[in-house]
């Protein structure tokens, strides 16, 4: 009725608006304005009628589970309710949040942040879910990683399967999720770096160990060092071993570079170019923390020192 009388007024507006006063035009325009609100009002809550009622249908366990769900779609709710009902009828689950809560050890509660976000789930055939699943857990990938990366369960069970039995044949035990989502490179890549750790570490020997027995300190030392520069934490054992190596050539003391472990966590590149330019300018005794400074405040440094070596020459 309200839409009928809203097609009405625009209309009618159409045919008279040439021929009456502007004020009598604002005024019907705002009008036809409340009507066309009320026309929508009424639509939206319509539409929200319908999705509270898909989603009453869709067996969640408690309100709480439900409240996400309500931001999506009716057309996305209709396909969820259809594939809720069909693993229903064949005796597979209820809901697919609780199937899933149940298979990764996850709270209801917060998995339904991550499933209206992740609808895919509700596409995949239930066989299709459950084999990637069984593939992904049988290969100890831990269910907080599965979390994380739900995208991984579009795959084919056989795609997962002969990804990770490729990574795990080479003698690398914690698997993650992205190892079957990555380009061949990237896991070629990864696999070349585990294998150049794993001949420079051996087989229980962690990064800060290595470090430890490289600078002749102790492991406590070393502790107490990534505290203080967490970065240090994070650098791989393959680029430890050659950065130390370049720096013992280039004539740095272990003790040295165990006072000032920062430099560590810049770039070789950049350490030797900034070495080549401070030798360019004759300097000897080389501050291994003036090598690890930024940008900015490498190239005041520079600019000053390379000022007073002028001014001397000059004098």
């Amino acid at each position: 009725m309200t839409y009928n009388l809203y097609k009405f007024h625009l209309i009618y507006f159409y045919n008279v608006k040439k021929s009456v006063s502007t004020n009598f035009q604002i005024n019907w325009y705002k009008n036809i304005e409340k009507i066309k609100n009320k026309y929508e009002d009424e639509n939206h809550s319509d539409l929200d009628n319908s999705k509270t009622k898909l989603i009453l249908l869709l067996n969640f366990e408690c309100k709480e589970d439900a409240v996400p769900f309500h931001k999506l779609s009716h057309r996305t709710l209709l396909q969820i309710y259809k594939r809720t009902k069909d693993d229903e009828q064949k005796g597979y689950c209820k809901n697919r949040l609780y199937y899933l809560s149940s298979r990764l050890n996850c709270p209801p509660k917060q998995l339904a942040e991550l499933l209206p976000k992740r609808t895919f789930l509700y596409n995949l055939s239930f066989e299709w879910l459950e084999n990637s699943l069984n593939v992904l857990l049988d290969f100890g990938v831990s269910p907080d990683r599965i979390l994380r990366d739900l995208w991984v369960l579009k795959y084919h069970h056989e795609t997962i399967n002969e990804r990770l039995l490729r990574v795990k044949n080479l003698g690398i035990e914690n698997l993650y999720p992205w190892m079957v989502r990555c380009t061949e490179n990237i896991l070629n890549r990864y696999i070349e770096i585990s294998q150049q750790t794993k001949n420079i570490l051996g087989e229980d020997e962690s990064t800060q160990v290595y470090l430890a027995k490289r600078l002749n300190i102790s492991l406590e030392e070393i502790e107490e060092i990534c505290v203080k520069i967490p970065s240090l934490k994070t650098i791989r054992v393959t680029k430890l071993k050659p950065f130390l190596d370049f720096l013992i050539s280039e004539g740095f003391s272990l003790e040295d570079i165990a006072r000032k472990p920062r430099v560590l966590t810049a770039s070789q590149n950049t350490v030797k170019q900034r070495l080549d330019q401070l030798r360019h300018l004759g300097l000897k005794s080389i501050n291994l923390n003036i090598l690890s400074r930024g940008r900015k405040d490498f190239k005041k440094y520079y600019t000053s020192l390379q000022s007073v070596l002028q001014n001397k020459q000059n004098s």
